[in-house]
């Protein structure tokens, strides 16, 4: 079970069931005002056009069964996988100021990894 199942059961007390249900309500709200859409394929998406988080996403379905989760994931997967790839392509190197303050983080002689491009940075 869910953090969000077990407040909306009531599992974890009132407080959290009516926090619950009032979540619910604004999503419902959202989704009718266009704040949330649904696309042909099931695919539910943000006011930004951003595709939902899992979080928001597992809410979405407790108002609608308009929604596909596994097409909402997989195009989650999508969006993540191309954003990331663009993030490389435009990376550069760290600044003079980065360094510097990497350096006042880590220390002196540490070595820093950027996760997402995997470039090393001797301090």
């Amino acid at each position: 079970m869910t953090r969000f199942e077990k407040e909306l059961s009531g599992a974890l007390g009132a407080f959290w069931k009516n926090s619950a249900e009032k979540e619910l309500a604004g999503i419902r709200a959202d989704l009718e005002n266009g704040k949330i859409t649904i696309d042909e394929n099931g695919v539910a998406r943000n006011c930004i056009g951003r595709v939902l988080m899992s979080d928001m996403l597992e809410k979405l379905t407790y108002v609608t069964d308009k929604v596909s989760v596994e097409a909402t994931m997989a195009a989650r997967e999508d969006e993540v996988s191309r954003s990331l790839a663009e993030y490389r392509r435009n990376a550069r190197p760290a600044s003079a100021e980065e360094l510097h303050e990497m350096r006042a983080a880590f220390g002196e002689g540490q070595t820093v990894v950027n996760i997402l491009t995997g470039e090393r940075y001797s301090l």
